[in-house]
C-alpha cells in the first residue's frame, strides 16, 4: 500500500490558495476538495475548503472537521464562531454570495437573507494601505478595499493585516509595558539563580547539573514572567527575555566560563521555545 506523497497535498493546498485570492472560487474548492480526499487528515485542507465553500452550513461543517483534526488553530476557531453567528441570524449564505445572488436573480432566491441597500455603481477603488494600487477585493470584517499583498486568506474570506492581528488570542497581543515587565523580571530572576549555578557547578558534577537543572531553571523563570506578564507569548516576548536572561547571567561568566555559556545556552533556548 503506497503512501499519499505530502507534497502532492501542500501543492494542492497551495493551488487552492492561489486561486482563492485570484477569485476563481470553483477551482479553489476542487483543488481543496481534492487534498481533502487524498488526505482526510489535513486540517489546512478543509479549513481552505471552508473559505470557498458558500454554503454557511458547509463552512461550519468543515471547520469542526479541521478543529477536530488542529483544536488550537485560532483562526479556524475565530471563523467558526463568525459562521455560526450569521447562521444564528438565519442567513444560508455567506455575505458575498448573498449580494451575488441578489443582482442576479432579483431577489428570488429563497436563500436570501435580510433585504440589502440597492447596488450601485461600481468605483475604482485603491488599497487603504497601498493608495497606488487598485483593487476590487475588500476585508470581509471591515469592509475596507485591500490589494492582493494585503489580503490573507482565513477560511470566512480574506481579512486585512489590521483585522487579522485583532483576531490573535490576547496573549499574543504584546504591548511596550509587557516587554518592560517581562524584561526587569526576567533579568533579576536570572540574574539571582546565575550565583549558585556558577560557585556551586563544578567539574564533571556541575556539567551534569547545567545540563539536568538548566532547563527546570529556565522553566522557573518563564512561570515568573507569566505570573507578572500575564501569560504574553510571540516573537517580542521570546527576545525580550531571551536577551535579559543573557544579560543576567552574563557577570557570572567571570567566575565559571565554560559552565555559564553552556547553562546560558541551555536555558535560554529552552525559554525561547516556552514563550513561542
Amino acid at each position: 500500500m503506497t503512501e499519499t506523497p505530502i507534497v502532492d497535498i501542500h501543492q494542492l493546498v497551495q493551488d487552492g490558495r492561489a486561486a482563492a485570492l485570484a477569485g476563481d472560487t470553483l477551482a479553489a474548492r476542487s483543488s481543496f476538495r481534492r487534498a481533502t480526499e487524498l488526505d482526510p487528515n489535513s486540517a489546512e485542507a478543509w479549513v481552505g475548503l471552508s473559505g470557498v465553500a458558500p454554503i454557511l452550513a458547509e463552512k461550519r461543517e468543515y471547520l469542526l472537521k479541521a478543529l477536530a483534526l488542529q483544536p488550537d488553530n485560532a483562526d479556524a476557531a475565530a471563523s467558526l464562531r463568525y459562521v455560526e453567528q450569521l447562521i444564528g441570524q438565519g442567513m444560508q449564505l455567506e455575505p458575498s454570495r448573498r449580494r451575488a445572488e441578489r443582482n442576479a436573480s432579483g431577489d428570488a432566491s429563497p436563500l436570501l437573507g435580510a433585504p440589502e441597500p440597492a447596488a450601485t455603481a461600481t468605483a475604482v477603488e485603491f488599497c487603504y494601505r497601498h493608495p497606488d494600487r487598485e483593487t476590487a477585493l475588500r476585508c470581509i470584517q471591515c469592509d475596507r478595499p485591500i490589494c492582493g499583498a494585503c489580503a490573507q486568506m482565513t477560511s470566512v474570506g480574506q481579512l486585512c493585516p489590521e483585522c487579522r492581528r485583532d483576531r490573535r488570542p490576547s496573549n499574543y497581543k504584546v504591548a511596550p509595558r509587557d516587554l518592560v515587565i517581562a524584561a526587569v523580571v526576567a533579568l533579576i530572576a536570572a540574574a539571582l539563580v546565575a550565583v549558585p549555578v556558577a560557585f556551586f557547578a563544578r567539574g564533571f558534577f556541575g556539567f551534569f547539573i547545567v545540563f539536568m537543572a538548566g532547563p527546570a531553571i529556565a522553566e522557573f523563570i518563564v512561570r515568573i514572567v507569566d505570573r507578572f506578564s500575564r501569560l504574553k507569548r510571540g516573537r517580542p516576548m521570546q527576545i525580550t527575555v531571551g536577551v535579559a536572561m543573557a544579560l543576567g547571567t552574563l557577570p557570572m561568566i567571570l567566575f565559571n566560563p565554560l559552565l555559564i555559556i553552556i547553562y546560558m545556552v541551555v536555558s535560554i533556548s529552552t525559554a525561547v521555545a516556552r514563550l513561542r
